[in-house]
């Protein structure tokens, strides 16, 4: 994804977001992006579109604390993104860096996705992990009910 015409929002996520800012929760987007390694769009494009989306979230009073993206995969026709990275998922490099940078409470933290290399990742980096549901912000509201109890 890299046209900001096209992005939409999934159901709940802009009420599930401001409740996670409310919270007092970090937000990391942590993804792989093959699509800059194959050519499809530059990162420059990709970079403009998460501009994109931090002033709409930011005019919504939603702050996303850090993106970090792998552009690397080893079909790509670009030669200096053409290898195998741990940064891309499932390696867990991208949320390592994170965890490094960021003074994080892990018991609270968690990682929701839509593939089965996003919870490989989040069980290499001892995250608790739900796959993306219809409702975003059902979904977020759960997990804060579920990690108040561990």
């Amino acid at each position: 994804m890299y046209k900001k015409e096209k992005f939409k929002f999934r159901n709940g996520v802009l009420k599930g977001l401001k409740l996670l800012n409310k919270k007092g929760y970090y937000i990391f987007i942590v993804t792989n992006q093959a699509g800059i390694a194959k050519g499809i769009f530059t990162i420059e494009e990709f970079i403009n579109l998460q501009i994109f989306l931090k002033k709409k979230l930011q005019s919504n009073q939603i702050f996303i604390d850090e993106v970090s993206y792998s552009p690397f995969h080893v079909d790509a026709k670009i030669k200096k993104f053409k290898k195998n990275s741990l940064t891309r998922k499932p390696g867990n490099l991208m949320i390592e860096r994170i965890k490094k940078k960021w003074h994080l409470n892990m018991k609270h933290s968690f990682m929701i996705g839509d593939k089965e290399s996003d919870k490989i990742c989040a069980k290499k980096s001892n995250l608790y992990f739900e796959f993306a549901k219809e409702n975003f912000y059902l979904q977020i509201k759960s997990i804060i009910k579920k990690s108040s109890n561990y």
